[in-house]
């Protein structure tokens, strides 16, 4: 989300304190964002996400906008389908971070509210909405996996859930969760396990994704995947029958954006020792993002 030409001078100052995790271009030497971080697997939450071009290489700066530009494309892409699907509906995109989906939605024409448990997140979308005009709305929300629930009233056209899923122990009941809250669809981006049997894989947790407080086996945090088997069989019982994956754009970040994942083997290599192989190694690193839409 480009922000260049619509702040004051006061509103740039908040834009750099409030702004990170998400793709926006705060001025011509400022942007955030963690794709970056993604792509080349570089620590850029240390000290920040917070980009100034005047103290980077011009390699470095060349990476970061390159990477940022792609998120923001697939993004921006992500909310316009769904915008043109369900147009003047409402959107609740869970664990919304920094509000670009709510407010990219209000942008297309639908009602945009965010949840997050981070309640500093309010500031961002107070500041979006003031940039834009928009009205999307902030809800303090958090999912708990023992309860299989967050605190989220009411129910939206589309329920979006972009990479949280990977941090929660429990993918099938925060799918259920997310069914309860849509009254049309299901937004979904994130990895899954390339294979049709129906499994789910963890890694080892990790320190500093949340959760950590919690007893076993609520602790898993770390690229939690379902298998797209499972995935399709769970929103199909669900009564989310149509479900049609978007088409992956060369201008976005690649589908493998994980360090660990290589391309998809094709042709001869794609005979059933290299499968076992390749689903071996998935299991182990990272796997294929895909994005979809499912209906009911």
């Amino acid at each position: 989300m480009d922000l260049r030409g619509n702040l004051t001078p006061a509103q740039i100052d908040r834009a750099c304190s409030v702004l990170g995790y998400q793709p926006f271009i705060i001025t011509d030497d400022i942007q955030t964002g963690a794709a970056y971080s993604w792509v080349y697997d570089v620590n850029v939450m240390d000290p920040t996400l917070l980009f100034d071009r005047r103290r980077l290489s011009v390699q470095e700066w060349s990476r970061i906008d390159d990477a940022n530009a792609r998120l923001r494309r697939m993004y921006d892409a992500f909310v316009l389908e769904i915008a043109m699907q369900f147009h003047g509906g409402t959107v609740l995109d869970f664990a919304c971070n920094n509000g670009y989906f709510p407010i990219m939605a209000e942008i297309c024409g639908m009602r945009g509210v965010g949840a997050d448990a981070g309640v500093h997140f309010q500031h961002s979308v107070d500041l979006l909405n003031e940039v834009f005009g928009t009205r999307a709305q902030f809800v303090p929300a958090i999912y708990d996996p023992r309860l299989h629930l967050s605190n989220i009233e009411g129910r939206y056209t589309v329920v979006s859930a972009c990479a949280i899923m990977c941090h929660l122990p429990d993918p099938l009941n925060f799918l259920t969760h997310l069914g309860s809250l849509a009254t049309d669809a299901i937004f979904f981006f994130g990895q899954v396990v390339d294979t049709e049997a129906m499994i789910i894989s963890y890694l080892p947790r990790h320190s500093n994704l949340g959760l950590n407080e919690m007893p076993f086996p609520y602790r898993f945090n770390r690229n939690t995947r379902l298998s797209r088997g499972l995935l399709y069989h769970g929103l199909e019982e669900m009564g989310f029958k149509k479900i049609v994956e978007l088409p992956w754009s060369e201008d976005w970040l690649p589908p493998y954006f994980n360090r660990h994942q290589g391309p998809r083997l094709e042709g001869e290599a794609r005979d059933e020792v290299q499968q076992a192989w390749r689903l071996r190694d998935e299991l182990q690193g990272g796997s294929t993002s895909i994005a979809l839409i499912a209906t009911r």
